[in-house]
């Protein structure tokens, strides 16, 4: 709790504020060209933050740190801390699909694959290793019912 005296009688007690995400001195590379360079923010819980800039100023790429997105990129390296609870996203023994359920994202326009509908809903699945078809194909069936595109 933060205090604020402005006189002997009147204190107000300010509550620490809540933090959702805390980044800290994060850089992004693409090979040798630095796209981020050393970021420190905060994002409290249960408010609203806009990122504001040109395009080409980084906002993307810094969104797409945040959940490890950039992780799919051969030539991206990211460094610095990302905490969410405490924990940094970057560490090494992270299980990046169990993370992602907390830390999602959602795109202005919706950005597929080059693919098919069924590899687009399948990808995330295969690549946490389910191989099994009749799974897959249930669980693409599933996701277009809900859709209401079945």
């Amino acid at each position: 709790m933060t205090k604020y005296n402005w006189d002997e009688r009147h204190i107000i007690t300010f509550p620490e504020k809540e933090l959702a995400l805390e980044i800290k001195d994060l850089h992004v590379y693409y090979g040798q060209k630095e796209a981020i360079k050393g970021i420190d923010m905060q994002f409290e819980k249960n408010k609203i933050t806009a990122l504001i800039g040109p395009s080409g100023c980084g906002k993307s790429t810094f969104l797409r740190s945040l959940n490890r997105m950039n992780d799919t990129i051969d030539i991206a390296k990211v460094t610095g801390q990302i905490l969410y609870q405490g924990v940094d996203v970057n560490a090494s023994n992270i299980n990046v699909y169990e993370m992602r359920k907390h830390i999602g994202m959602v795109f202005q326009r919706p950005n597929p694959f080059a693919k098919s509908i069924y590899r687009n809903i399948t990808f995330a699945h295969e690549r946490k290793g389910v191989r099994d078809k009749q799974t897959l194909d249930e669980i693409v069936e599933t996701s277009l019912k809900q859709a209401g595109l079945w």
